[in-house]
């Protein structure tokens, strides 16, 4: 061999040697990751049983249920006897993308650092896309070995909604991961991604208007909730009180709670727009009033409205989502150029309500709304109705944003 063919493979293996060996090491990092995560609801499982010194249930069957809990988290639903629980705790689910994310990130930063750059078909560095994918590989992997253990041990999950702890999960995880390793470094991403052909220039314009509009609902709704349980602190530990916990099943119970706080900030949400919620059947709240009935022992409905009449001004409330509508209409402004023609403002406008009445409409249906049968079967916001009445609502807000930023150009 002579000196320049050695000079030659020397500089082939720099360039190929890290994209190749981290190839396993991201699928093991994958792995790792949903097995890893797992172990946030399993252990606690565990203590329970532990802690529970008269308890007939084996230690397998505590697995279980931590196995079966981390695939509720991740939006699958279970099945308990003849009944489905289908509330999936959303802020369960965030964790388990955002702690992906994170492990994601981790996993391709080696390949993410290569000094040369060689995009695949002007999309991406090859050796980033072939580390995520292999990450996202073994992270599925790892969540079928749970899969297994929940239908060995534990509440049996649907099959249909596996899909999204499975798949949905780690795909979340492995473009929040891609979208911080571009942002640091914007030249391992091709023009061909950077401004995909397919995706309609509106809709990109829109998009950051629309989760923006999405995330300020949420987080108005958990702002409600937060403000009740202060409130009606009273309410909420005396119910923990009487349940009589302990300290390891206190802990799940406030754990558990706190899971569920984007769902009951949905329901929040959902009372805003004018659509009401229902705790369990026979226990709801509109704009006119609460009703009650007999409430399963859960410490946060202590923070529930008591029953009867509300005062006629409260409806106002209704103006909460239109600001958020106006917040869309200006941030969809500032999205485009300021001398735009109307028609180019008015649909990139259109498409962020849109978006952002969709993701508050998604996130409901992801939380779902059982949990059980009966009274148990059908709780929390109703997803269609809040949607639309988010969608005339935020419309609303941003056509007058529009309409002021007319008025203002032709004055």
């Amino acid at each position: 061999m002579t000196v320049m063919e050695l000079l030659r493979a020397g500089t082939s293996s720099t360039g190929d040697g890290p994209g190749s060996a981290v190839h396993p090491r991201a699928l093991v990092a994958g792995a790792l990751a949903a097995l890893g995560s797992a172990m946030v609801y399993v252990l606690p499982a565990l203590l329970v049983w532990v802690a529970a010194s008269e308890s007939t249930v084996s230690w397998t069957s505590s697995l279980g249920v931590g196995a079966g809990l981390w695939l509720l988290a991740g939006g699958a639903h279970l099945v308990l006897g003849a009944t489905q629980v289908t509330v999936v705790p959303l802020l369960g689910f965030a964790v388990s993308v955002g702690v992906g994310a994170w492990a994601a990130t981790r996993a391709a930063r080696e390949a993410a650092d290569a000094r040369t750059i060689r995009l695949a078909r002007d999309l991406l560095h090859r050796p980033l896309a072939a580390a995520l994918l292999a990450w996202g590989a073994g992270y599925a992997a790892g969540a079928l070995l749970w899969v297994l253990v929940a239908f060995l041990a534990g509440p049996h999950p649907v099959v249909w909604t596996l899909v999204l702890p499975v798949l949905v999960v780690p795909v979340l995880a492995v473009l929040l991961a891609l979208a911080r390793l571009v942002r640091g470094r914007p030249e391992l991403a091709g023009p061909a991604l950077r401004r995909p052909g397919w995706l309609p220039e509106a809709v990109r314009r829109a998009l950051r208007p629309g989760i923006e509009g999405a995330g300020l609902l949420v987080a108005l709704g958990t702002a409600t909730c937060l403000v009740l349980l202060v409130v009606r602190f009273g309410e909420v530990r005396h119910l923990q009180a009487e349940l009589a916990p302990g300290v390891v099943g206190g802990a799940a119970l406030i754990l558990a709670q706190l899971a569920v706080l984007p769902n009951l900030a949905l329901w929040a949400v959902s009372f805003g727009a004018g659509t009401g919620f229902s705790a369990v059947d026979g226990a709801s709240a509109t704009w006119t009033g609460s009703r009650t009935s007999l409430m399963p022992m859960v410490p946060a409905f202590g923070a529930l409205p008591q029953p009867g009449a509300f005062p006629g001004w409260l409806p106002l409330v209704v103006l909460l989502p239109v600001a958020v509508g106006a917040f869309v209409g200006w941030r969809s402004l500032r999205a485009v150029a300021r001398l735009s023609t109307e028609r180019t403002k008015l649909t990139v406008a259109g498409t962020a309500v849109v978006l952002a009445a969709g993701g508050v409409g998604l996130l409901d249906v992801l939380g779902g709304g059982s949990l059980g049968t009966a009274r148990l079967a059908d709780i929390g916001a109703p997803a269609g109705a809040m949607t639309l009445a988010l969608l005339v609502e935020l419309t609303l807000g941003a056509g007058l944003v529009l309409l002021w930023d007319r008025w203002k150009l032709r004055r």
